[in-house]
């Protein structure tokens, strides 16, 4: 590890409570804290392996595994299972040399035991062990590494993708849970938060490393798979007992705690987006977005200390608060989509809502990603029902971000820490999620942590990493591929080859060159052929009367196109508005929350088309929800109009 790491500044954490272990003696520097040292180890494991400037995309969990199999000592790099949503994000981001794209080998292992050992052999190989020789143990004692963290998972959950990707690039023991405790949406019972506590304390004791303190071995505990994201820890109380689950994994049977989780779940091609994302992306790009006035308790939230802290370490720091965080300018934001790694972002609020320095704004207005985030909220309810789109939290999930901490019911302001303190931890290369917990706590609360519990969110450093030339590859290479395809595409009658070379372009992070081709469909009458490919780079670029064009080509649409749509013209609805937009609104009406649109568009529709035309839209919407509080909301709705 290079010296000017060895002899970063011990953080002072007095917002925690906490203090840098160890004690000064004359002429001695001071002890680093046990958070701190967790980080370099993880940065040590970083910088140690040779990062390959290339993507490879894979079309399936196999492929997947037999990709990942090829890193070892001598160079790692992105591997994702292709999509047209988090893959493209990615690459923007990481703007790598080569784009690879991979033929499937086949279909994954037969039985649960085969694909374990098929899983845990990347592991082992990708730290230079040859499987059917080598323990993983033998292998990280050759190497002089101890773990930080242990990855639980099993291969019945998809999550089991960045699983394996956490393993490898980390160098942590992989265990296997099997059993069912839930799904994220729903609230574990006592007995069965027992019984999944104790099989994770066997898990650890079965890793054969030391585990029961902060600072020795295990700090992390990485959970990737599907489980109840709250727990009742006490239903016959009349207290409210609910907890996070992330904050009751890693503690002692006395409840003491001796390690962080991070929580992954999701679908196989989200939870290796999650571990690429944490491994391979720099995050030196940090907003901090405050809504919370200048007074009492709320001061400490303020934004201003923790810009300037980041700013003197070399982030780029950018404050959001007063007028600039109102919902005007909130609005104003979200056409074309935002783009920074890091959103530090306090606000009041519920599951389905949060309050802006002046409005509000619900989960349909949490912004279009257009490139990966870790997001800091610190916000009541946000993680209440995590896969859920009619939540904010559930809505970030979606967009992409990779790593959430984020209330999973009414924690209270003072559990989560400022700015400033997060600011200061991530500078000192304390572990993004775990920056965020208070090291001196009282037992287990309301606050969960998503994503990978071991990434760092660490000063910029051109030295820091260096990528290597990509060496030969088996696959197709997309710059070469996506040549081809345009020059054919204008001789190819039915628009399949425009489609896609539209849709490479949009993967390969070429927004320009995807509207020209678009530009050509429309010349050549392929304009249904071309939409649904060129929506995000439209989008992006807010070529608004294009993306109504490719809106209404499109043979169907998603969720994600209807946001891009509404993000786009709800700071255009006015007076001015015209009537065929107002009726293309009211035809993308978005559910489960109708009643946000509707009464966002309810004055535009009544000074046009008349009072009656507005009732007889809303009473649409109201025959066809079926969910209980959407039927609230538009009956209120309509009893104001």
């Amino acid at each position: 590890m290079p010296a000017h790491v060895l002899i970063a500044s011990v953080v002072a954490i007095v917002a925690s409570g906490a203090s840098p272990q160890g004690q000064e003696s004359a002429g001695q520097p001071p002890a680093l804290h046990w958070a701190i040292k967790l980080g370099m180890r993880v940065e040590q494991v970083n910088r140690a392996f040779p990062l390959v400037d290339r993507v490879v995309l894979v079309p399936d969990g196999a492929t997947y595994v037999d990709e990942l199999s090829k890193w070892s000592p001598q160079g790692r790099w992105p591997v994702l299972i292709e999509d047209d949503h988090l893959a493209p994000m990615f690459i923007r981001r990481f703007k790598p040399a080569q784009v690879v794209r991979r033929t499937s080998v086949g279909r994954f292992g037969p039985s649960q035991q085969d694909r374990q050992r098929l899983l845990e052999a990347v592991v082992v190989r990708s730290w230079g062990g040859e499987p059917h020789q080598d323990t993983l143990r033998e292998v990280f004692e050759r190497s002089n590494h101890t773990p930080a963290g242990l990855v639980i998972t099993s291969v019945a959950d998809p999550a089991w993708t960045a699983a394996i990707a956490l393993a490898a690039g980390r160098g942590q023991p992989i265990a296997w849970l099997n059993e069912r405790f839930g799904r994220p949406n729903q609230l574990l019972d006592p007995e069965s938060l027992a019984r999944l506590l104790g099989r994770i304390d066997e898990l650890l004791a079965e890793s054969g490393y030391p585990y029961a303190d902060l600072g020795d071995a295990i700090d992390a505990i990485t959970f990737c798979r599907a489980v109840a994201g709250r727990a009742d820890v006490d239903p016959d109380s009349k207290r409210d007992e609910v907890r996070a689950i992330t904050d009751l994994i890693g503690r002692t049977r006395t409840g003491t705690r001796n390690a962080f989780a991070g929580w992954i779940f999701g679908d196989e091609v989200r939870c290796a987006y999650i571990a690429m994302c944490s491994m391979f992306l720099p995050r030196t790009q940090i907003w901090l977005y405050n809504t919370y006035p200048g007074t009492g308790n709320w001061r400490v939230y303020g934004v201003g200390d923790a810009t300037a802290a980041l700013a003197d370490k070399g982030y780029q720091a950018s404050a959001f608060s007063g007028d600039r965080t109102t919902s005007d300018a909130w609005m104003n934001m979200l056409p074309g989509g935002i783009a920074t790694d890091v959103l530090v972002m306090n606000t009041m609020g519920s599951a389905g809502l949060f309050r802006l320095s002046r409005g509000r704004a619900y989960s349909g207005d949490v912004p279009v990603l257009n490139e990966p985030l870790a997001l800091h909220l610190t916000h009541s309810w946000s993680m209440r029902s995590p896969d859920n789109l009619a939540t904010i939290g559930g809505q970030w999930l979606a967009r992409g971000v990779y790593a959430f901490v984020g209330a999973a019911d009414e924690p209270f302001l003072g559990a989560f820490l400022p700015p400033v303190e997060l600011a200061k931890r991530w500078a000192n290369y304390v572990p993004f999620l775990i920056a965020a917990r208070h090291f001196s706590d009282s037992g287990p609360w309301k606050v969960n942590t998503f994503g990978d519990p071991l990434m760092l969110c660490p000063p910029p450093e051109p030295s820091a990493r260096q990528r290597v030339e990509p060496p030969a590859s088996e696959g197709l290479d997309l710059s070469e591929h996506v040549t081809k395809l345009m020059r054919h595409a204008a001789s190819d009658q039915t628009g399949d080859t425009i489609a896609e070379a539209i849709a490479t372009l949009n993967l390969l992070g070429k927004d320009d060159i995807a509207i020209q081709m678009w530009r050509l469909a429309g010349q050549h009458g392929l304009l249904a052929a071309a939409a649904r490919p060129s929506a995000g780079p439209l989008f992006r670029a807010q070529r608004v009367d294009d993306y109504i064009a490719a809106w209404q080509a499109m043979p169907y649409r998603d969720q994600l196109s209807s946001d891009m749509l509404w993000h786009l013209m709800t700071p255009r609805l006015g007076p001015a508005i015209d009537n065929d937009t107002l009726i293309l609104l009211q035809s993308a009406i978005r559910k489960p929350r109708s009643h946000v649109d509707l009464q966002r568009l309810a004055p535009h529709l009544t000074a046009v088309f008349g009072l009656a035309h507005t009732r007889r839209i809303i009473q649409r919407e109201l025959e066809n929800t079926t969910n209980p509080q959407a039927i609230r909301n538009l009956q209120r709705l309509l009893n104001r109009n």
